[in-house]
């Protein structure tokens, strides 16, 4: 329960009441619950989606046209909803993101490849996959609010569940490149057996919110399909630089909801 709470206290910036005292092995211990903080996004993000609509209906209803009507606009609230989840991680994961690709595509050796990722400022490539990022996210949440009024929620519930696993996933695939890091700590404490409960967790939940808003369970394939890139992911970043570090952690994250978020929308249609 401990490693869990820290997951929440240092991989989000949802306030939990207290500030508990950090123990590493806790921590990496907690890796296999994961999902459970993609659980507890994806709850937020989908009741934040239920609030804009209700505003839009009250607006509507209140006459204010002009405001209701690009409040409705499917464009506004894909922005909306993605700078809301942004502000929920703290941007953590998109970090590592634009890091990862700044020293993956330098083409530089293992070692340069580490110092680039490790710098703190932004590169170009870092910077044109952020701007790729956030054009393919609010794209695949605008189309599926235009194919359908339930696939958006959906996708806003479960793709950061599913992306969380893969975190674990990778964890139990491959070693940490660097000798150290916060990111070591999850590698050391993450077996198949963690993988198993992370899976498990996910499998749960996914099923769950099938059988709950009365959609197909082929969603579930998504699950395996996301969890064999991420995997693959791993062994990339194990030949790149040696293992994977918590920038390609939090990459992995953020590729992997874009890859679940377009594969349930391919499921959908």
């Amino acid at each position: 329960m401990k490693g869990l709470i820290l997951l929440f206290r240092f991989m989000t910036r949802l306030p939990i009441g207290f500030d508990p005292k950090f123990d590493s092995d806790e921590l990496g211990k907690g890796m296999r619950f994961f999902p459970v903080v993609g659980m507890v996004i994806g709850l937020v993000l989908f009741a934040a989606f239920v609030s804009l609509v209700f505003a839009l209906v009250s607006l509507v209803f209140a006459a204010f046209w002009l405001l209701g009507y690009v409040i409705y606009s499917p464009m506004v609230m894909a922005v909306l909803l993605v700078i809301i989840e942004v502000v929920l991680t703290g941007g953590l994961h998109l970090d590592g993101l634009a890091d990862t690709f700044d020293g993956i595509f330098s083409y530089r050796s293992k070692q340069k490849m580490l110092d680039i990722m490790k710098d703190s400022r932004l590169g170009t490539n870092g910077g044109l996959v952020l701007i790729l990022y956030f054009f393919l996210k609010v794209a695949l949440l605008v189309e599926a609010s235009n194919s359908s009024p339930v696939i958006m929620p959906i996708m806003l519930l479960l793709s950061p569940v599913i992306a969380r696993l893969n975190s674990v996933v990778n964890c139990g695939s491959a070693p940490y490149a660097r000798a150290t890091g916060m990111g070591k700590t999850f590698v050391d404490h993450t077996d198949g057996l963690a993988v198993l409960i992370a899976t498990v967790i996910t499998a749960i939940f996914v099923g769950g919110a099938a059988y709950l808003f009365a959609i197909p369970y082929e969603i579930l394939i998504v699950i395996p399909v996301v969890m064999i890139l991420g995997y693959l992911f791993a062994k990339l970043m194990t030949r790149k630089i040696g293992g994977i570090t918590g920038d390609t952690l939090g990459a992995v994250v953020e590729i992997s909801e874009i890859i679940a978020m377009l594969g349930m929308y391919i499921l959908a249609r």
